[in-house]
């Protein structure tokens, strides 16, 4: 990173980022193009997880390159200045790659769903079987990860 003095990698700082993030932006490589989708997510135990249908774009792609990227920005505003080119956004965000693996085994697809349902508020889950067995679990396996911030 070019501006050091915007990095930081301590992780509570980048475990505060994750626990109030709304959002997280997946990129994926299909053939030779990139390809990025926002979705919702949990965040536990050093993974991230995902869930969407059994098919569709991301699921082809993740079938055959598993290599990910994500980011996760909360805190964001624009800074409006006098002259134009002094208009920034402050931020912060959190960037990282890693390997996105399919959940096969049920109880640890019901501790993603969880996690994932945690992460927005609500602790007293209970998944019927057959929305278990029609949702695909992703979990990443995070390999590197780091913060960015741009105070106001």
């Amino acid at each position: 990173m070019r501006r050091k003095e915007k990095l930081f990698q301590e992780l509570a700082e980048i475990n505060d980022v994750m626990s109030r993030g709304e959002v997280i932006r997946v990129a994926m490589v299909d053939g030779d193009a990139p390809y990025m989708v926002p979705m919702s997510y949990g965040h536990k135990d050093g993974v991230i997880y995902l869930h969407c249908a059994h098919e569709g774009r991301k699921v082809d792609i993740l079938k055959q390159n598993q290599k990910v990227w994500f980011e996760v920005t909360v805190d964001g505003g624009l800074i409006k200045k006098e002259q134009s080119c002094g208009w920034s956004y402050s931020f912060k965000c959190v960037m990282g790659m890693g390997k996105a693996v399919f959940v096969e085994d049920k109880a640890e697809k019901l501790e993603a769903l969880n996690a994932i349902m945690e992460h927005y508020g609500r602790v007293d889950n209970s998944f019927p079987d057959k929305a278990v067995d029609a949702t695909e679990v992703i979990r990443i396996d995070i390999e590197e990860m780091t913060g960015k911030k741009s105070p106001a």
